[in-house]
C-alpha cells in the first residue's frame, strides 16, 4: 500500500463536517505528495453495537455516490465486527500505520479507538511517532465551517440531521448536510393508479436499511438521466389505495416531464420542503383534488414564490 493521509469514521451522512474533514485530507495529501484515503466502518458501528434495526441516512450506494466527488484516492471499507471491537488500541494503530501505511492521520478532537474505546489522541500521536507519521486533530465543525467560527452555531452532526428530518425541518437538515436529503432507487411498477387520475408517478421502494423521514408529501426535485425535474413526492404506505400495506414507498409525480415510462431507470429524488402529512382519503376523487393542491404548492416552492 502506498503512503497516504488517512481519516477514519462512520461517515454516515457525508454532511458539512465530514466534507470539511475530507477536504482537509485531500489538501494535506497533495501538500505531502501522497495519496488521500478514508477508512469507513461497515456495517455501521451502531448497528453492530446497539441496534440491529438502525437505519443509516444513506445506503451504501447513496454514500458511494456522495463520495465520488470528494477527490479521495482510496476508500477503505473496514469490517466492523467482534474482532475489530476487541482489537487493542496498540494493535489498531499497527493496522493504521503498517497495513494502510498512513503517514498522516486526521481525526476529530474527541476521537477514541480500540477495545473499550481506551485509545485517545495522545496514544495515537505516540504510536504515530514510532512509525515516522503524524496526527492532525480537526476541530468540531459548527455552522458548516471550521474555526475561527461563531461558537453559537449548532454542531454539525448526523444525529442532529436525523432529528431535523424526523421533525420535518428540511431546511435545517439540508443546511447541515450541505445538499438536499435524497433517496435513490430504481423505478418500479406500482398499481398504476396515478395515471388514471392524471398524476402518474415514479415509484421506488427503498431497502429496509434506508432511513426515511416522516410519512407525508414533499416538494422535491428528481434527477432523471442527468436532467432535473420539479415534483411532488409521497413517502408512506398509500392508505387511500392500499389500506393494508406494510411497505413504505417513495412515489414522485414530475411536474414538467412528458417522456416515456422510466421503469428500470435509476433516479435520485431530493426533498426540498415538507407540504403535509400523508392522509387516507375516502375516494380517488378526493385524492386527485388534494394532489392538485399539492402540485400548486410545489410549483410555488420551485419558483421561489412561497
Amino acid at each position: 500500500m502506498e503512503a497516504c493521509a488517512l481519516t477514519i469514521g462512520k461517515f454516515e451522512g457525508i454532511h458539512l463536517g465530514h466534507q470539511a474533514l475530507l477536504t482537509e485530507v485531500t489538501h494535506q495529501a497533495k501538500q505531502l505528495g501522497i495519496a488521500s484515503a478514508a477508512m469507513i466502518f461497515e456495517p455501521h458501528p451502531y448497528i453492530f453495537l446497539n441496534d440491529a434495526q438502525y437505519k443509516p441516512l444513506f445506503t451504501n450506494d447513496e454514500r458511494s455516490h456522495l463520495l465520488e466527488n470528494t477527490g479521495l484516492d482510496y476508500i477503505f471499507y473496514c469490517l466492523f465486527d467482534k474482532n475489530l471491537v476487541e482489537l487493542s488500541p496498540h494493535n489498531f494503530c499497527e493496522m493504521l500505520f503498517d497495513r494502510y501505511n498512513a503517514k498522516l492521520v486526521i481525526v476529530g478532537e474527541n476521537y477514541r479507538f480500540g477495545k473499550d474505546r481506551a485509545g485517545d489522541i495522545a496514544l495515537l500521536q505516540s504510536e504515530a511517532a514510532k512509525h515516522d507519521a503524524k496526527v492532525q486533530v480537526a476541530p468540531t465543525c459548527r455552522g458548516g465551517i471550521l474555526p475561527p467560527e461563531n461558537m453559537t452555531q449548532p454542531i454539525i452532526s448526523t444525529s442532529n440531521i436525523r432529528k431535523y428530518l424526523a421533525e420535518n425541518n428540511l431546511a435545517e437538515a439540508n443546511r447541515q448536510l450541505g445538499f438536499p436529503f435524497f433517496i435513490m432507487g430504481e423505478v418500479a411498477k406500482g398499481k398504476q393508479l396515478g395515471r388514471t387520475i392524471g398524476f402518474p408517478t415514479l415509484n421506488i421502494y427503498p431497502t429496509d436499511e434506508k432511513f426515511l423521514p416522516t410519512d407525508g408529501v414533499y416538494a422535491t426535485q428528481t434527477i432523471v438521466n442527468g436532467t432535473t425535474y420539479r415534483g411532488v413526492t409521497n413517502i408512506g404506505r398509500r392508505p387511500t389505495v392500499d389500506n393494508n400495506s406494510k411497505v413504505r414507498s417513495v412515489e414522485t409525480h414530475l411536474l414538467d416531464y412528458t417522456g416515456s415510462d422510466l421503469y428500470g431507470e435509476q433516479i435520485k429524488t431530493e426533498l426540498l420542503e415538507f407540504i403535509r402529512p400523508e392522509y387516507r382519503f375516502n375516494s380517488l376523487d378526493e385524492l386527485k383534488t388534494q394532489i392538485a393542491k399539492d402540485v400548486l404548492i410545489a410549483e410555488k416552492i420551485g419558483d421561489g414564490t412561497q
